[in-house]
């Protein structure tokens, strides 16, 4: 049975379109944004498929190997879309059709198949190439209207990047490492405390020789300071009398 995408994340989980350069995604833009317009509730033909538009042809449904069929029976023809080899492929857009010439990751496997009522639009499937001649059933979704509506709404680029298509790692090449860590000359013994004190600038008035690295520290003392003693008298001050 054949699951229905409704969101983005839905679409982004089947890895459809992917990896680059596989054109999936974008034929699927296109085709949202160009190939059909929406009334109401029915989803009217831009193109026509029956007449070969963009390499549109007849699609048959037919029983594989193992007896079943890709996509249900239903009373309205299949068309499919996607080959970019077919006559008429050189219509689609140039975003579509960038990388024809190739073959990396099989980048032509991708496509479109729908089922058309007259003018309208039935269903719509993407799905992709298992080998040359037979599609994958376990890669084969139905794409509902309202995520063809979505991805009308948005850019291409947008819409690619949302679906992981330019993903990559950047490599950012690692910072180098600066020491800023000062030299010092100066080697202190373990035994004592190194400790730097600051200093106010010189005034620019003094003289240059009185400039010096010497720093004066003075230290509060509560102690009074001491008169001075007299001065012993000499023994003539004490004996002898001037006359």
């Amino acid at each position: 049975m054949v699951g229905t995408l409704n969101e983005l994340v839905h679409l982004s989980n089947t890895r459809f379109g992917r990896p680059r350069p596989r054109h999936g995604l974008s034929l699927l833009y296109w085709f949202a944004s160009e190939c059909v317009s929406f009334e109401n509730h029915s989803m009217l033909s831009e193109c026509d498929p029956a007449e070969g538009d963009f390499g549109f042809h007849y699609f048959q449904n037919r029983y594989d190997q193992y007896g079943n069929k890709l996509l249900p029976d239903e009373d309205f023809p299949y068309y499919v879309v996607g080959n970019l080899n077919s006559p008429g492929a050189e219509d689609l857009p140039d975003y579509v059709s960038e990388d024809k010439s190739t073959d990396e990751h099989d980048s032509n496997t991708d496509r479109i198949i729908v089922s058309l009522d007259e003018e309208c639009f039935h269903r719509v499937y993407v799905t992709q190439h298992h080998d040359r001649s037979n599609y994958d059933p376990d890669a084969t979704y139905r794409i509902s209207r309202g995520l063809l509506m979505i991805i009308r709404r948005m850019r291409l680029y947008a819409f690619l990047v949302e679906m992981g298509y330019y993903s990559y790692i950047q490599y950012i090449p690692p910072m180098p490492v600066i020491n800023y860590r000062p030299q010092t000359t100066n080697t202190v013994s373990s035994d004592f405390t190194a400790v730097t004190l600051s200093s106010s600038e010189p005034a620019h008035n003094e003289p240059p020789a009185a400039q010096n690295n010497d720093t004066i520290i003075q230290l509060d003392d509560d102690t009074p300071a001491q008169e001075p003693l007299p001065k012993k008298k000499g023994f003539c001050e004490r004996f002898c009398t001037i006359l």
